[in-house]
């Protein structure tokens, strides 16, 4: 894949699985082996459960994107985030989020974000059943 259609995974995927919550998108941008390292090196099926969880935690997530860098196999994305709780609290931040990807689609996912916004999230995140 080239360093633009890398680009357009990434973007795709912070705005129509991230902020949209278009669940069905999932399986075409990330790959069955992706990890986020963000979020203690969960896997994809981990990663597909919290996004779900978060429905009852955050009521909306949006991302202004300033730049996607990209080389090879890789992109560097540069963004500020608002997230909005359900009881209307919003948390703002910035952020950089290394992506890995292979054949056109997403196998790792390494953000970095300020305030660290997954460890406020996770304190919200209601508990897996076990």
């Amino acid at each position: 894949m080239s360093t633009e259609q890398n680009k357009a995974v990434v973007r795709r995927f912070m705005t129509e699985v991230l902020e949209g919550g278009n669940f069905d998108a999932i399986d075409d941008l990330l790959a069955p082996n992706y990890v986020n390292r963000g979020m203690g090196d969960t896997d994809l099926a981990g990663f597909k459960a919290m996004l779900r969880a978060m429905g009852a935690t955050i009521s909306a997530m949006r991302f202004n994107i300033q730049d996607l860098v990209a080389e090879g196999d890789a992109v560097v994305a540069r963004f500020t985030s608002e997230i909005t709780l359900a009881t209307g609290k919003k948390l703002e931040g910035r952020g950089l989020t290394y992506y890995s990807l292979a054949n056109g689609k997403i196998v790792e996912d390494d953000p970095i974000e300020t305030p660290d916004l997954t460890q406020e999230l996770a304190a919200l995140m209601p508990q897996p059943a076990s």
